[in-house]
């Protein structure tokens, strides 16, 4: 919805698709607002929605953020819920954690 993203976020792109009458999901292109030494984060948004039936409005269940292409300035993905929001970024260092290499 207009107004509900961060102030001067750009959007592209947007798809979506609805897998049933309580389950939805959206894809969408961001351009993050600028902020200092991000002036060309382009990031790739997947959001699921869901609702109780065909006659209740759709509601926001996750949002999650992956870089777009090797050369934006992101620098690590974004997932969201009703419990909050997590961020996985990466680092010079390769380490691992959890089978992961980061």
């Amino acid at each position: 919805m207009e107004g509900a993203r961060p102030q001067g976020m750009k959007i592209s792109g947007v798809d979506g698709l609805i897998v049933s009458d309580t389950e939805a999901y959206t894809t969408v292109i961001e351009f993050p607002a600028n902020v200092v030494g991000m002036e060309t984060a382009t990031l790739l948004a997947v959001q699921k929605w869901i609702r109780e039936s065909n006659q209740d409005p759709w509601k926001l269940y996750l949002h999650q953020t992956i870089p777009w292409s090797p050369e934006t300035k992101a620098q690590g993905t974004l997932r969201c819920d009703c419990r909050g929001c997590v961020a996985l970024t990466r680092g010079p260092e390769r380490r691992t954690l959890g089978g992961l290499i980061g």
